[in-house]
């Protein structure tokens, strides 16, 4: 599997081969499959984050059909481990049990408190959404900034050739 790489507003964000696998793992492919979550980690530069790991789902987390309530000190733990591995959080990812995935009201609030409550150095958090249609359209992302808006990917994208193409995301 390859990874997928996403623009906000000149910030590139590349999800690599390990991570999407690791969402993937845990779709909710069965009718009884229970959400999953976890968080990304990421190596960071002015602008351009890798989000190289993705963890979850945790002991401890809250499972259901159609919510997923992590286990918050684990999170945390998590956090300060990869943090000492020259890693930082860069936002939270989640399965739905739909095909092509999109935030509910409660996924926009938590990923908003996230931003709000969290001591960081960042201009926002990601939130990913992991649908059962294979990447890229299985896939939602969006970027939540510190002010309170949320940015979906930029549409237009600039291809290796130069050439304008029309998507959301493209493959790495």
């Amino acid at each position: 599997m390859e990874g997928l790489i996403y623009w906000f507003h000149g910030l590139k964000i590349e999800l690599t081969s390990a991570a999407l696998a690791s969402m993937i793992s845990n779709r909710q492919d069965g009718f009884f499959s229970k959400e999953a979550g976890g968080q990304m980690f990421a190596k960071l530069s002015p602008d351009h984050w890798c989000i190289e790991v993705a963890t979850g789902p945790r002991h401890g987390d809250k499972r259901g059909r159609f919510h997923f309530w992590p286990n918050r000190k684990a999170e945390q733990e998590e956090i300060n481990r990869f943090y000492e591995q020259g890693l930082e959080f860069v936002g939270d990812w989640h399965t739905h049990p739909e095909n092509i995935p999109h935030p509910s009201r409660q996924d926009v609030t938590s990923v908003q408190n996230i931003v709000r409550e969290s001591i960081h150095h960042l201009p926002g958090v990601l939130m990913c959404i992991v649908g059962r249609k294979d990447p890229p359209a299985g896939i939602w992302m969006s970027f939540h900034q510190t002010d309170g808006r949320q940015s979906t990917p930029s549409e237009s994208l600039a291809n290796p050739s130069g050439k304008k193409i029309r998507r959301r995301v493209r493959w790495i």
